[in-house]
C-alpha cells in the first residue's frame, strides 16, 4: 500500500539498503575492501534504477520527491562521479602507507546518498536533510589525509564553519519562507493574506545565500581552498563535483527557468561577475595543482550562473552539456593526479612536481593535458562546445556585461591551464629511470575512460544537447499573484 500512495525514486531506496548492508557488514568483521566492492555494486544497482520510481504522484505540491529528466541526468551524472571517487580511492594497502578503514567508503555513499536526495527534492524538508547528510559527510571524509595529518583536521574544521553558517542562513530563510507560504513545497515564496512583501524577499535572498555558500560563488567562497588542499585528492574530487552539481541541481529546481524578479536579476548580476574575475584571478597566483582546481571550480560555476540567469531555446542545452563537460574534465583531472601518485614520492599536488612528465610519463601527460584544454574550452575537449554554448545563451539574451566576464575570465584561465602544461613540457629535473611508472589498473582505466568521454563529446556534442531542465518553478500569474517582480 505504501508503494502506491507515497513517490520515491528508486536510486534512494538502492543506497539505503547499500549502506544499511555495509554497517551491518562492518559491525561484523571489518575489511575495507569488502566495504569498497559493496559500495560500488550499491552504485552501480542505484546507477541501473535511476530513472525508476515507486509509487505515483497525484498532488505535486504534496510530494516529498519528483522525478524528471532534469532530475534523473543531474543523478546520473551525480553516481557516475561517486563511482569514479571511489576507483580513485580503492588503495591497495601493501603498496600504499595510507590505511583507509570502512568509514571512507561509507561516507562516500552516505554523501551520495544525500546529495541525490537534494536532487529529487520538491519538499524543504528532504532538501535540508540531503544537504546536512551531505554536509556531515564530506567533514568526515576531509580528515582522511595521508599527510599531513593535521592539514586535513584543519581543513574539517574550516568546512564545518563553513557548513553550519551557510545551513543556518538556509534554515532561517526556509523558516521565512514557511511563515510567508503556509507551504513547505521547494519554490520561492507566495505571500497569502495581507503579508508585506519584504518577508518573501527577505527568505528569497536568504535562501539564495546560503545557495551560494554550497556552491563555493565569491564572496562567499571562504577557505574552499584550504579545504580542497587539506583533504585527500578523491575527496576534494568529490567537494569539486558531486557537492556542486548537487546544489546547482537544487537552485535550478528552486528557481525555475524562466526570468527571475528583478532584485534577483541584480544579485546574480554582481555574484556570477565577481565568481568568474574571482576564482580566475585566485588561480593565477597558485602552486598548488588543487588549489588551482579549487579555483578553477569557482570560475565555473560562474559560468554556469550566466546560462542560469539566461533563460531562452538555448539555456538547457548550456546547462546540460556544461555539466557534463565539467564532471568528466574535473574528474579526469583528479584521476590523472591520482595515477600520479606514489606511496614514497610525489603526491601531485603542487604544480612544480608534474615538471618533465612529457618525457617520462607521456600516458599521464596527454591526459592531463586534455583534461586541462577542455576545461579552458580549446577543441578537441567536450569543454569548447560547452563554453561556446554557455556565450551563445548570453548573446541570445544580450547581457553583454556578462559576456565581457566570460571573455576575459576565459583569457585568464588559458595562461594557468596552459602554464601547467608548459611545465610538463619542460625537461624533468630527475633521470625517468628512478620515477615509478606503475599505475594502478583501476586508474589507468578510470582515466581512459574519461578521457574518452571528454573526446567523443567534443567530437559529437550534439547528443548533449538535449533540454532537460525542469519547467518555472513560479506559477503563472493566474494562479497566483505574486508580490516579488
Amino acid at each position: 500500500m505504501i508503494g502506491h500512495d507515497v513517490f520515491l525514486p528508486t536510486s534512494l531506496p538502492v543506497l539505503c539498503v547499500g549502506i544499511t548492508v555495509m554497517l551491518a557488514a562492518t559491525a561484523w568483521r571489518r575489511s575495507v575492501n569488502r566495504s569498497f566492492l559493496t559500495g560500488m555494486v550499491t552504485l552501480l544497482l542505484a546507477f541501473a534504477f535511476a530513472t525508476h520510481h515507486t509509487g505515483t504522484v497525484l498532488d505535486n505540491s504534496d510530494s516529498l520527491f519528483i522525478q524528471d529528466q532534469w532530475a534523473d541526468y543531474t543523478a546520473i551524472l551525480i553516481m557516475f562521479s561517486s563511482m569514479c571517487i571511489l576507483l580513485m580511492s580503492w588503495r591497495n594497502d601493501a603498496n600504499d602507507r595510507t590505511k583507509l578503514t570502512d568509514e571512507y567508503p561509507l561516507l562516500c555513499m552516505l554523501g551520495t546518498l544525500g546529495a541525490l536526495t537534494m536532487v529529487f527534492s520538491a519538499n524543504y524538508m528532504p532538501f535540508f536533510l540531503g544537504l546536512e547528510i551531505l554536509g556531515v559527510s564530506l567533514m568526515g571524509l576531509v580528515t582522511f589525509r595521508h599527510r599531513p595529518v593535521m592539514q586535513g583536521y584543519e581543513a574539517a574544521m574550516k568546512y564545518l564553519i563553513l557548513s553550519g553558517v551557510s545551513s543556518a542562513i538556509l534554515l532561517f530563510g526556509i523558516g521565512l519562507a514557511y511563515g510567508v507560504a503556509g507551504s513547505l513545497r521547494f519554490m520561492p515564496p507566495i505571500t497569502i493574506g495581507n503579508i508585506s512583501t519584504a518577508l518573501p524577499v527577505a527568505a528569497t535572498i536568504m535562501i539564495l545565500v546560503g545557495m551560494f555558500f554550497k556552491l563555493s560563488a565569491v564572496p562567499f567562497h571562504m577557505w574552499l581552498l584550504d579545504v580542497m588542499e587539506g583533504a585527500p585528492i578523491p575527496v576534494a574530487a568529490f567537494l569539486a563535483v558531486v557537492s556542486k552539481i548537487a546544489i546547482f541541481s537544487s537552485l535550478v529546481r528552486y528557481f525555475g527557468t524562466g526570468n527571475q524578479p528583478p532584485f534577483l536579476n541584480d544579485i546574480l548580476y554582481v555574484v556570477i561577475i565577481l565568481t568568474i574575475m574571482g576564482g580566475n584571478l585566485l588561480a593565477l597566483r597558485q602552486t598548488s595543482l588543487t588549489r588551482l582546481l579549487a579555483c578553477s571550480s569557482i570560475a565555473h560555476m560562474g559560468y554556469l550562473l550566466i546560462a542560469f540567469l539566461c533563460p531562452g531555446r538555448l539555456q538547457s542545452g548550456a546547462i546540460t552539456i556544461y555539466l557534463l563537460a565539467y564532471t568528466a574534465s574535473t574528474l579526469g583531472v583528479f584521476a590523472t593526479m591520482a595515477a600520479f601518485a606514489t606511496p614514497d614520492g610525489p603526491d601531485g599536488t603542487v604544480i612544480a612536481q608534474w615538471k618533465g612528465l612529457f618525457f617520462t610519463r607521456p600516458f599521464l601527460a596527454s591526459s592531463m593535458s586534455l583534461m586541462l584544454l577542455s576545461l579552458a574550452g580549446i577543441p578537441p575537449g567536450i569543454g569548447f562546445f560547452a563554453k561556446f554554448e554557455i556565450a551563445a545563451t548570453g548573446v541570445e539574451y544580450q547581457r553583454n556585461l556578462l559576456l565581457g566576464a566570460l571573455m576575459i575570465g576565459s583569457i585568464i584561465g588559458l595562461y594557468y591551464y596552459l602554464n601547467i602544461i608548459r611545465v610538463m613540457m619542460s625537461a624533468p629535473s630527475l633521470p625517468s629511470a628512478s620515477l615509478n611508472r606503475h599505475i594502478r589498473p583501476e586508474l589507468m582505466a578510470l582515466v581512459i575512460v574519461l578521457t574518452i568521454i571528454v573526446v567523443i563529446g567534443g567530437l559529437f556534442p550534439a547528443r548533449a544537447l538535449h533540454p532537460l531542465l525542469p519547467v518555472s518553478a513560479i506559477p503563472s500569474d493566474t494562479e497566483v499573484e505574486m508580490t516579488m517582480r
